[in-house]
């Protein structure tokens, strides 16, 4: 089971329209970042896997972090 994923979500809404997995939370920061900025119609949520559930710890929109 992954320990993070990278969530693209359409701007204003909490509808997950596609993921990411991760091992590595810098990995799955880096990526959130990078596809932030060239996809800024969508914020991407980087979320933890804690038994079983996923929590977003952070999230992007064009490069930045909100």
């Amino acid at each position: 089971m992954s320990n993070f994923r990278v969530c693209k979500m359409k701007t204003g809404m909490k509808t997950i329209i596609e993921f990411v997995k991760f091992d590595d939370k810098q990995d799955a920061e880096h990526y959130a970042k990078n596809q932030s900025l060239s996809d800024n119609k969508h914020n991407f949520e980087i979320q933890k896997n804690t038994d079983g559930k996923f929590t977003t710890i952070k999230a992007y929109l064009d490069g930045q972090e909100i």
